[in-house]
């Protein structure tokens, strides 16, 4: 399976989008702006690296910090595509998931690697209850998220924007993924776990966010060697920091 050019067109732009707005973030002008010959190469070079710097700290210091989520939601009968654009409707199996994560700091090398298009680093166990036609499934998903929370409104609304990947063992085949013209395929219960999520909440209450997420399962065009067919569930829920 070919991937969908708009996805791939759309995945280009907001990569180009985060680190355009990250190196090209304007420093603030001031009546000392007609006196910059007087500054020094390495003042100057300073205001530049923290220039730089500020945009990129998350809207809330959560670095070192855990969190525990819950979410619901439904399986939809679209592609992954057409889900990210509202372009879907429900199919049978609900999901109900809990899971616990950690937001890893910021002097952390993986975090100060994906500087400066990235905010946070999350690693987290995702666990889900799925009520599916085929019988009661669990599913484990241990991942890891990278999230970017730099936002113009942020300081009305908190909002974070995160994609994650890692993997998916299932302890019966979803029955979305097997093909009804060919039961007996090479279906697997181990495969590719995506995540793509947007939290929001107030100042006032910034370790309680609201949580919308997309839940992908796939076998990434034949790397798991699985031939399941790719589904995603809408989930929304909640999730509270602390230390």
């Amino acid at each position: 399976m070919v991937p969908h050019p708009l996805f791939e067109g759309a995945r280009a732009l907001v990569l180009a989008v985060l680190l355009g707005m990250s190196i090209a973030s304007p420093a603030q002008s001031t009546d000392s702006d007609t006196n910059t010959d007087n500054i020094s190469d390495s003042d100057s070079s300073d205001t530049w690296s923290s220039d730089l710097k500020a945009p990129l700290r998350p809207a809330d210091d959560v670095g070192g910090s855990w969190n525990w989520v819950l979410l619901y939601g439904r399986m939809t009968n679209a592609s992954l595509v057409d889900d990210v654009v509202f372009n879907f409707g429900w199919a049978e199996a609900k999901l109900y998931s809990g899971e616990i994560g950690y937001t890893l700091k910021d002097d952390n090398p993986f975090v100060k690697f994906m500087d400066p298009v990235l905010s946070t680093v999350d690693v987290a166990m995702n666990i889900t209850y799925q009520d599916d036609p085929a019988g009661t499934i669990f599913l484990f998903n241990p991942y890891i998220m990278a999230r970017w929370s730099n936002f113009p409104w942020s300081n009305t609304i908190r909002t974070t924007f995160g994609l994650g990947g890692g993997l998916s063992y299932a302890t019966d085949v979803p029955s979305i993924e097997i093909d009804p013209n060919d039961p007996n395929g090479n279906y697997r219960r181990l495969l590719h776990y995506m995540a793509l999520e947007a939290t929001f909440a107030l100042p006032k209450y910034k370790d309680w966010q609201l949580v919308y997420r997309l839940h992908h399962r796939s076998g990434v065009f034949g790397l798991m060697q699985a031939e399941n067919a790719g589904n995603t569930a809408i989930q929304i829920g909640i999730r509270h920091y602390f230390k």
